[in-house]
């Protein structure tokens, strides 16, 4: 769909339109505009929805919910074991770049921390890479009422039920079934139920930071999410209930002495 913004004719100039923004809402008059990025975004704001208020709706849940439950459980996190939440740029346009997930970020930062906290040198960035795991946190495709035909008859994740781990056996997701069991056992735990996405064999399959992170770092990895109906529409819907779940498991998870 092709957005309409402005319309008029000869008057239908976008940097008059811009300079007036700047001068209105930062006090800059008479500056030439070299140039500019521009988005479109749902401007209402996120609601509660349901008869019972189970259901949230929002732009952008995928990825903010993670970003947003990933915060909180690092906040509640006891501090006894360290703890990175990474939050990557560019995340649904390829993360091919520099502040991206394929980007040089997050290894130089482990690297950097590692040398002034850990064992320096190579061997021992190596130690911590392999002594640590990733949960990549990307909301997961639910099961839809009105398109129940598009999941597997067998991998239907319902909203509301639990987090999703996201299997594939062609590495579009990053999880093994150590990570799978790891995540499980942490479910469990915090008596937290959990569900399983694997998408139809004759359809095609989305990606996610797990398999980019665990190709450029080589930490095991696996892929979770969040339940949602209507992924990367201008509006998306999902569980208020798995919000709490996924807050559960990843706090369980920053508190874990060990890992497995």
């Amino acid at each position: 769909m092709a957005p309409v913004l402005l319309q008029g004719g000869e008057t239908a100039d976008l940097e008059p339109l811009l300079q007036a923004w700047l001068a209105e809402q930062h006090g800059i008059d008479g500056v030439e505009i070299l140039d500019f990025e521009l988005g479109f975004q749902d401007t209402q704001p996120p609601t509660r929805l349901g008869v019972r208020g189970e259901l949230i709706s929002g732009a952008r849940l995928d990825n903010l919910l993670s970003c947003f439950i990933g915060l909180e459980a690092l906040l509640d996190g006891d501090g006894r074991q360290a703890a990175v939440l990474v939050a990557n740029d560019h995340e649904e346009v390829g993360s091919a770049s520099a502040c991206g997930a394929q980007g040089p970020f997050l290894g130089d930062v482990l690297r950097r921390v590692n040398a002034q906290l850990g064992e320096p040198g190579d061997e021992g960035f190596i130690r911590l890479i392999q002594s640590s795991r990733l949960i990549s946190c990307d909301n997961a495709h639910a099961l839809h009422p009105n398109f129940v035909d598009k999941h597997d008859a067998a991998h239907g994740p319902l909203i509301n039920g639990g987090p999703v781990i996201k299997v594939n056996a062609s590495q579009r997701y990053a999880t093994n079934s150590g990570t799978a069991a790891m995540f499980r056992d942490l479910c469990r735990e915090v008596q937290v139920p959990v569900q399983t996405f694997v998408t139809r064999a004759d359809m095609g399959c989305g990606s996610t930071i797990g398999p980019i992170t665990a190709t450029e770092l080589g930490v095991p990895t696996l892929d979770v999410g969040v339940p949602q109906w209507a992924m990367h529409s201008i509006r998306e819907t999902a569980g208020a209930k798995d919000v709490g779940f996924m807050a559960r498991v990843l706090t369980a998870f920053v508190n874990r002495a060990e890992l497995v």
